[in-house]
């Protein structure tokens, strides 16, 4: 039985090897199918690997690149910080000048006011006193050509004449020269006041323009002239002043 059995197993290794050696070229294929496999896998990775090599280099030169555009934009906005700094200053210092300026505008325009008002006040008194002067004038003129039987009277009784004189003033003009101009003034004359010599005359000058009396024969003082003329200005009466200024001239003489 032992005989049988070992000629059987004999048998089936032949056939096991007849089938080994059959399966041969298929597990070459095999193999040379796994090898291609592994060398199509290398190539893939060596591709990949080169692909990433490439695309880390490319990365690379970007990060680069941004880095450098990263950097410049950094100085241009810091740049542009600085200008928009130094815009916002001069941006101040122009505010405050043209606030100083709105308030120098304002000052000068108080001032014009004010100036324009003094100028008309003025204005106002130089016409006030222009009307006061002509007034004086007209009323002096007309008193001196106003021939009446009392001035009749005082002309035989006291000796008074009243005329219109002019007076020659010399001033110096605007290159040197002397300007001669004439100034119509009022003679007060009297006579009958010399107790020696009744025939005597004694005068006094006055001024309608200025409103003062500016000369006496004989000289008087001026204290009394300024009297005199103080007596018109209170009064506005001509009567008033030639009867303080006959008594006066007539002190004066009897004094001697």
């Amino acid at each position: 039985m032992s005989g049988d059995t070992i000629p059987n197993t004999e048998l089936q290794l032949r056939e096991n090897i007849h089938v080994l050696q059959g399966l041969q070229p298929e597990m070459q294929d095999l193999k040379n199918t796994v090898a291609e496999y592994i060398e199509n896998v290398q190539n893939a990775i060596l591709k990949r690997r080169a692909d990433y090599q490439r695309t880390l280099s490319h990365l690379k030169s970007t990060e680069t690149k941004l880095k450098s555009e990263i950097k410049m934009n950094k100085s241009l906005r810091d740049q542009l910080i600085q200008d928009l700094s130094n815009e916002m200053r001069r941006r101040d210092e122009l505010s405050v000048k043209y606030e100083e300026m709105r308030v120098q505008q304002e000052n000068l325009e108080l001032q014009e006011l004010q100036y324009s008002k003094q100028l008309a006040d003025v204005e106002n008194k130089i016409a006030v006193k222009l009307r006061e002067v002509n007034e004086q004038r007209n009323k002096a003129k007309n008193q001196t050509t106003l021939v009446n039987d009392k001035l009749f009277q005082f002309e035989q009784l006291l000796g008074l004449s009243i005329e219109n004189c002019l007076t020659e003033n010399t001033n110096s003009g605007d290159e040197g020269e002397d300007a001669n101009t004439e100034t119509e003034q009022i003679k007060f004359t009297f006579r009958n006041v010399d107790p020696n010599d009744f025939s005597r005359e004694v005068f006094f000058v006055f001024d309608p323009l200025k409103a003062e009396i500016v000369f006496s024969n004989p000289e008087l003082q001026p204290e009394v002239l300024k009297k005199g003329t103080q007596i018109f200005t209170e009064t506005k009466e001509i009567g008033f002043m030639w009867k303080f200024m006959r008594f006066s001239l007539q002190e004066k003489l009897v004094s001697g």
